[in-house]
């Protein structure tokens, strides 16, 4: 039985997206990716991250070939009128740090790429692999690539909010997998609250790891959470009444080192 998509209240018959049609590949998390080098030794210049993408429309004997491509992203602000509130202009903005092909990542598009971006034959799903470059640049600079996929002779595409998925990526200390995001739907976030790069040094510094995406698995399988927490809470006061960082200015610990920054909480 056909599955069908509504995008819209209203559609029609003729609007849906009749997933049986053709074989179809779609990301199985759009959620943005954000890994580093920061851990890593020196010599290590390279790593990898992996695209989840899923296909619909049954399996093949044979590999099926799978296009990414790399897209801008923008930037939108809204212009209002100061008296009615409407929306009167929108400027548009690429966003900046994109990066680069060959500097800050493989091309996707090289031929040593063609074997990696496959779904194997007898398989309905893949982990499409981008190999990241560790480039001088991502020491200053976080960078961002967006990837989206394309239709191909293999696959149509799938939903349409399941297209595309962006990598940040850079030589200092990001957001890991469970703290992506500042809602319940990062488990870190319930744990620690909202992300700062001031609050992850700040825990490295206290606990002396590490903390990345493993040592938070490690606390979850620990059930940990509210130790760690009750941990962190005694350092910062700690610290934030310690004579010596009061009268440097580095306490009360702050989100950034501007005097109006939000306060770091656990």
């Amino acid at each position: 039985m056909a599955v069908l998509l509504i995008t819209a209240a209203g559609c029609t018959k003729s609007e849906f997206l009749l997933f049986s049609d053709i074989a179809r590949v779609q990301l199985n998390d759009t959620a943005t990716l954000n890994t580093t080098f920061i851990y890593d030794p020196a010599t290590v210049t390279k790593d990898t991250v992996y695209i989840q993408v899923g296909t619909i429309g049954g399996i093949t004997d044979h590999d099926r070939p799978v296009q990414l491509v790399q897209v801008p992203e923008y930037d939108y602000t809204y212009v209002r009128d100061p008296i009615t509130n409407q929306v009167t202009d929108t400027i548009v903005t690429e966003r900046p740090f994109k990066a680069v092909p060959g500097i800050h990542y493989i091309d996707l598009a090289d031929k040593s790429m063609a074997s990696l971006m496959v779904v194997k034959a007898n398989e309905a799903s893949a982990m499409i692999p981008v190999i990241l470059l560790r480039d001088a640049s991502l020491k200053t600079n976080s960078y961002r690539l967006r990837l989206q996929l394309v239709a191909n002779k293999e696959f149509g595409l799938g939903e349409i909010g399941a297209r595309e998925q962006t990598v940040v990526f850079s030589d200092r200390l990001e957001r890991f997998y469970s703290w992506r995001v500042d809602n319940g739907v990062a488990p870190a976030f319930t744990t620690f609250g909202k992300y700062s790069t001031r609050k992850h040094q700040f825990m490295m510094d206290v606990l002396k790891v590490n903390i990345d995406e493993v040592w938070y698995q490690a606390v979850l399988a620990a059930q940990a959470q509210q130790n760690y927490q009750n941990l962190l809470r005694a350092a910062l006061t700690a610290f934030n009444n310690d004579p010596a960082n009061i009268g440097s200015g580095k306490a009360p610990l702050r989100e950034t080192d501007s005097p109006t920054s939000p306060l770091v909480t656990f």
